[in-house]
C-alpha cells in the first residue's frame, strides 16, 4: 500500500512540472496569440534542470529586455559606476566626464555630485575620450521630440530634457530656465520642439494643472558647460586636452540607477550605463564599445544599443534566461527583488514575479524571476513579436501564462 501511494505521488509530481509540451499546448490553446511569433523559455534555478519552452532559440526583437543585458554588463564589469574623473590643483577642480547620467536629473538627482562640484569656485572641463553618436542605429528618426529618446551625451545634465511645468496657479515654469518657450494655442501637441534647434512651442491649454512635460533638448559640449555654469553659479573653463593623472569619484547609488533602468525603463540612463561600461575598461565613453563588451559575456544576442530602442537588436529567449541566471549568481535574489519591478500587471496577489517588460510597436516581452506555488524559483522569458492585436490583449495573455507557470 505504501509503495502504491509513493508511486502515485511521484507520478503526480512529474505531471505537475513545467515542460516544453505544456508550454506548446498553452500557446496553441490561446487564440489571442494566433498570427504572432511566440517564443518562451523557462528554467528552474537548479543546475540539474534544463531550459524548456517553445522556440527558445528563435531570434526576437527584445525592445527594453535589452536592459537586462545592460544590467548584467554593469554588474559583471565591476558593479561600480564612476561619476566623474577629477584632479584638484590648489583651488581649481579639473573634471572629465564618464557618461554618468544623474547630474541634476529631474527624477534621480545626484546631490552628492552637485555638492562636490559646488565646493570649487574654479572648474576646468577637460575633453574626455569619446566615441558617441546622439542616436543609436535603428532608432526612429521622428521620436526626437519624445522623452524616451533623449539624446546620448558625454555628460548628461537635467536628463537631457527640458521640464515644462504647469503649476497650480496656471503659470508655466521651465527647467532649466535658460530655455525659452513660445506659446502656440493652435498646435495640437502639448509641447513641440523644432527638429534642428532648441525652440520649444507650448500649448498651455492642453497641459493639466500640476503636470510636467519632458521634452529633449539638443545637446552639445558648449550647451553642457553653459548649463553647468548656470547651476553652479560659477564660470566653467574649457580645456580641449584630456585630463591626466586623475582620481575617480564613484556613486553610492548603484541600486537606484539599476531600478531606474528596470522599473522606470529609462532609456538615457541605460544608454549612459552602456557607455560607462566602456569607460571603465577602455577609458572611452562609447555605447558601441560598451555593447560589444556586453556581447562578450552573452550568447545569442545581437545588440546595437543599451536600451532596446533599436529595432536592429535581436536576442533569443535562451540568451535572456542565461543572462538572468548570471545576474542571479552574481548578486543573489534579495538584491534582484530590490531592483526589478514586481507582479507585472497582476493585482491582488502577493509578490511572486519580478521581471522586465520590453515594448515596441507590435512587440511585447516579459522576462524575469517567478516563485511558484510550491516555492520553487524559476527564470523565464516570454516574447511575443509581430502581433496585430491590442497590446492589452497580449498583456493579459502574458499574465495568464504567469499564473499558469506559478501553478505548475
Amino acid at each position: 500500500m505504501k509503495k502504491i501511494i509513493l508511486l502515485i505521488f511521484f507520478s503526480s509530481s512529474l505531471f505537475s512540472q513545467i515542460s516544453s509540451k505544456k508550454i506548446d499546448r498553452w500557446i496553441s490553446n490561446n487564440d489571442d496569440l494566433n498570427g504572432s511569433i511566440v517564443s518562451i523559455a523557462v528554467k528552474r534555478i537548479d543546475k540539474e534542470k534544463k531550459i524548456v519552452g517553445s522556440g527558445i532559440d528563435i531570434y526576437m526583437t527584445p525592445a527594453s529586455n535589452v536592459k537586462i543585458s545592460t544590467l548584467l554588463g554593469s554588474i559583471y564589469y565591476g558593479d561600480s559606476i564612476p561619476i566623474i574623473n577629477y584632479k584638484v590643483l590648489n583651488d581649481t577642480l579639473k573634471i572629465s566626464p564618464t557618461g554618468y547620467p544623474l547630474l541634476l536629473h529631474p527624477k534621480y538627482r545626484d546631490k552628492d555630485l552637485a555638492k562636490f562640484l559646488k565646493k570649487f569656485k574654479h572648474i576646468v572641463f577637460h575633453t574626455p575620450k569619446i566615441d558617441l553618436n546622439k542616436y543609436g542605429p535603428g532608432w526612429a528618426w521622428d521620436d526626437y521630440n519624445s522623452y524616451y529618446q533623449a539624446e546620448r551625451s558625454e555628460m548628461p545634465i537635467y536628463g537631457n530634457v527640458v521640464q515644462i511645468i504647469k503649476n497650480y496657479n496656471g503659470e508655466i515654469e521651465v527647467i532649466p530656465s535658460k530655455y525659452k518657450i513660445i506659446f502656440d494655442f493652435d498646435q495640437k501637441k502639448k509641447v513641440y520642439r523644432s527638429e534642428t534647434e532648441n525652440k520649444f512651442f507650448v500649448n498651455p491649454s492642453l497641459i493639466k494643472l500640476g503636470d510636467t512635460i519632458y521634452s529633449p533638448f539638443i545637446t552639445s559640449r558648449k550647451n553642457t558647460i553653459s548649463l553647468l555654469e548656470n547651476s553652479l553659479g560659477n564660470k566653467v573653463e574649457f580645456n580641449k586636452n584630456e585630463l591626466k593623472d586623475y582620481s575617480s569619484l564613484n556613486t553610492t547609488r548603484v541600486n537606484e540607477i539599476y531600478s531606474a533602468i528596470l522599473k522606470d525603463s529609462d532609456n538615457l540612463i541605460s544608454e549612459s550605463i552602456a557607455a560607462n561600461i566602456s569607460f571603465r575598461l577602455n577609458d572611452t565613453i562609447s555605447v558601441d564599445k560598451g555593447v560589444r563588451l556586453i556581447q562578450n559575456i552573452s550568447k545569442q544576442i545581437e545588440l546595437f544599443d543599451g536600451s532596446g530602442l533599436s529595432r536592429y537588436n535581436l536576442v533569443t529567449p535562451r540568451s535572456v534566461i542565461l543572462s538572468l541566471l548570471d545576474i542571479y549568481n552574481l548578486i543573489g535574489f534579495d538584491r534582484i527583488k530590490k531592483i526589478f519591478p514586481e507582479n507585472y500587471i497582476i493585482q491582488n496577489e502577493e509578490d511572486f514575479v519580478w521581471g522586465k517588460t520590453g515594448t515596441l510597436k507590435n512587440n511585447h516581452n516579459y522576462s524575469g524571476y517567478i516563485i511558484t506555488n510550491k516555492r520553487k524559483l524559476y527564470v523565464f522569458s516570454i516574447m511575443i513579436n509581430h502581433f496585430t492585436e491590442d497590446i492589452d490583449i497580449i498583456k493579459n495573455a502574458i499574465a495568464d501564462f504567469l499564473i499558469f507557470l506559478k501553478s505548475s
